[in-house]
């Protein structure tokens, strides 16, 4: 079983060797989502599909195979199999990323993924988590929300459309490692962050019932 100090360890352990890749992909990935925002084309869409897919598998391989195995199963296989269907959808391109123009839908989606890409990991900071012994930005829980915002933003203007079932099999691994992660390590490890994780889940959830029978 892992401990609460094991596990913050995994953290400090991954960060310190790996920090260089981890700025490059957090860079990545706060410019194709400023370029997404700014001068959505099908270009840069493919372009956020294979950061993602990047990012997906690094995490699925390197964090959770390397230094997390404890949850290899239940977290390596999502991050993997989520980071297989981005990569493979930037050949079939069967869903454009949108984000929402207006209303609620557009401030909810920017606020939850201004809080994936740096509030959250400043906020385990100032709770007790100091660098280098808590997720970083491109860390599984944060990815995580930032992800199920993007797809529940594009859920929500409905258009383009996008295809049922990649979007749904999108969902899928992402639901669960935020509803398996966004309760367990609050209530195992004490990083209550990932209560954000949790509810970002469930309000994921819900934009997915509610628009399914629209797609």
């Amino acid at each position: 079983m892992t401990t609460v100090q094991t596990w913050y360890g995994y953290f400090e352990a991954y960060n310190t060797t790996w920090l260089p890749v981890l700025i490059l992909f957090w860079l990545a990935l706060i410019i194709c989502t400023y370029l997404l925002f700014t001068k959505p084309s099908d270009r840069i869409n493919a372009l956020m599909k294979v950061c993602l897919a990047l990012i997906f598998i690094w995490n699925g391989i390197v964090f959770f195979f390397m230094y997390m195995k404890s949850s290899a199963i239940p977290g390596g296989i999502p991050m993997l199999i989520t980071g297989i269907l981005f990569a493979i959808d930037v050949f079939r391109n069967k869903i454009t990323i949108v984000f929402p123009e207006a209303g609620w839908q557009k401030y909810v989606t920017l606020s939850l993924i201004i809080w994936a890409l740096g509030v959250y990991t400043i906020t385990g900071w100032l709770t007790g988590h100091p660098y280098p012994g808590s997720p970083l930005p491109v860390a599984p829980c944060p990815l995580t929300i930032f992800t199920i915002a993007l797809l529940s933003g594009t859920l929500l203007t409905q258009e383009p459309k996008v295809d049922r079932l990649i979007l749904t099999l999108l969902f899928i691994p992402l639901l669960w490692w935020a509803f398996f992660a966004g309760l367990g390590a609050p209530f195992k490890f004490g990083f209550y962050v990932d209560l954000t994780l949790f509810g970002v889940g469930i309000y994921g959830l819900i934009i997915l019932v509610k628009n399914w029978k629209d797609l």
